[in-house]
């Protein structure tokens, strides 16, 4: 089976994205930060000869011209749908083991670190896991991938606090899961997260 890599998004429109980074910047430069590093991070998981399927995830529905617009490479854009962060996760990661991919990797646009050789080393890690977790430094995660099908990992998460890796591995357990974390990477949030992104990195777009 072919692995599906799920890039949850939102659309990029000035004034909605990265608001804690446009209190310091404005709207216009945190739409550029935004659109420049989704940019990146898909292009760098859809190069020609990947081994699994890209699929954006996007909020709010009904943007999908807009986004395979500003997302070149991808297999297809799907819509978030209602409810809460777990619920959307949940019905997104349901959705593309029922079209018959396996296994499922989760990631964002929001951590610079979600590229290629990161999703192939999770990868690699499920053929001894249930799951592999990229811990965030906030608390979150940047990645989470799946072997099979555990929907209980997005129940009952206090989402956007700082409990959710720990929530999650907590899920994990009681799901008597197996899992591998791989390193602990800083999301790209705010003027700060920029400045040690800049300082880490050499991606001209910063």
């Amino acid at each position: 089976m072919r692995p599906a890599i799920l890039v949850f998004t939102r659309a990029p429109v000035e004034g909605e994205v990265k608001t804690r980074l446009a209190a310091k910047l404005g709207n216009r430069e945190a739409l550029r930060v935004f659109r420049e590093m989704g940019a990146a991070i898909v292009a760098s998981l859809c190069p020609a000869d990947r081994a699994w399927s890209v699929f954006a995830v996007a909020t709010p529905d009904g943007r999908r011209e807009a986004i395979a617009d500003w997302l070149p490479g991808l297999d297809g854009v799907w819509d978030q749908g209602s409810g809460d962060l777990g619920a959307r996760l949940a019905r997104a990661t349901h959705g593309a083991f029922q079209q018959g991919f396996s296994p499922v990797v989760l990631v964002g646009t929001d951590c610079p670190a979600a590229n290629a050789s990161q999703v192939a080393e999770a990868l690699r890690r499920l053929d001894a896991h249930d799951a592999v977790l990229g811990p965030a430094l906030d608390g979150g995660y940047w990645l989470l991938a799946l072997r099979r099908e555990l929907p209980a990992v997005f129940e009952r998460i206090a989402w956007s606090t700082p409990t959710v890796a720990e929530a999650t591995r907590m899920r994990l357990s009681k799901a008597e899961a197996t899992w591998s974390e791989l390193g602990v990477w800083r999301d790209l949030d705010t003027y700060e997260d920029l400045l040690w992104w800049r300082k880490q990195s050499g991606f001209d777009w910063l």
